[in-house]
């Protein structure tokens, strides 16, 4: 199988556009039609149905989707570790959701480094669905995410809680009059709703992860964030916390394959241990001894 056709295919699956896929692969939008037409014939059937908005996977291409996922995480694993020096003895690659990142799993990583020093690490951010999918198709060996999507292959352990408060703008007297809906997820799309009774949001819907925080500040807004981001702004005074709305638990979960060939299980616990003990963070209601999951 033709590699730079494969990553041409992911790539359009990604974007949902030919040309989109041509700026990720570095290549023209000619160069990833003959591409994708060599590997639909190759594969025996039609990969993609083509419009004026893009391109969308057929049938066939949603079936081959997660096989060609497997087949290019197997290919970068391999090419990674035949490269690896020798003071290594494998590579973490480790996913999470932007917000996750800030105050919590950069400086987490700094410790992960000196915990297992034996790993190479390989770090990246992208949107729940995509962690989800790369986790399931092997492109990464630990993902931390809000919503994982629980099967029989995968465990999952909670390992923080992103309690989400309501912050206003220093410029903001009222929250009221900048309430802005903030995106995170539809479990706490109707609580929060409820909790701010039912706002008209001016139109304006924000799923950003936790650049809302910098939306609040320049739009002098308000909205729910969690907390461990919020904090800095409430700290040099331009964000301001409304003490007087509900908290909402906000869980944030490890999810990683159970036939993982990595001590993925005792990272994660030692990433639970970093959490209780951080002042910073909030450790999850079951404590640091709640047990992982086989789903």
């Amino acid at each position: 199988m033709d590699g730079a056709q494969l990553a041409t295919f992911l790539a359009a699956a990604e974007s949902g556009s030919f040309s989109a896929a041509a700026g990720a692969v570095n290549a023209s939008t000619s160069s990833v039609t003959e591409r994708i037409a060599a590997l639909e014939h190759r594969v025996g059937a039609q990969l993609f149905t083509r419009s004026r908005s893009g391109c969308s996977l057929t049938e066939a291409g949603a079936r081959f989707l997660p096989r060609a996922q497997t087949i290019m995480a197997t290919w970068d694993l391999a090419r990674d570790e035949a490269a690896l020096p020798a003071r290594f003895v494998g590579r973490l690659r480790l996913g999470a959701q932007y917000a996750l990142w800030p105050e919590f799993l950069i400086p987490w990583v700094a410790r992960l480094r000196e915990e297992r020093s034996e790993l190479a690490l390989s770090l990246s951010a992208g949107a729940s669905a995509r962690m989800n999918r790369e986790v399931g198709a092997g492109v990464v060996d630990l993902a931390i995410l809000y919503n994982p999507v629980l099967g029989a292959a995968v465990e999952a352990r909670e390992v923080v809680n992103d309690r989400l408060v309501l912050v206003r703008s220093a410029a903001l007297d009222d929250w009221r009059e900048g309430w802005v809906d903030i995106d995170w997820g539809e479990a706490l799309r109707a609580p929060i709703a409820e909790a701010v009774g039912h706002l008209d949001s001016g139109g304006i819907s924000l799923d950003i992860g936790g650049m809302a925080l910098r939306w609040l500040v320049e739009r002098k807004a308000s909205g729910y964030v969690p907390a461990r981001l919020a904090r800095r702004a409430i700290d040099d005074g331009s964000l301001v916390r409304v003490d007087d709305m509900p908290v909402f638990d906000y869980p944030a979960y490890a999810l990683w394959r159970r036939d993982t060939r990595l001590p993925v299980a005792g990272i994660v616990s030692g990433l639970c241990e970093y959490v209780h003990a951080a002042e910073s963070l909030y450790a999850p209601a079951g404590g640091m001894d709640a047990p992982a999951r086989g789903l």
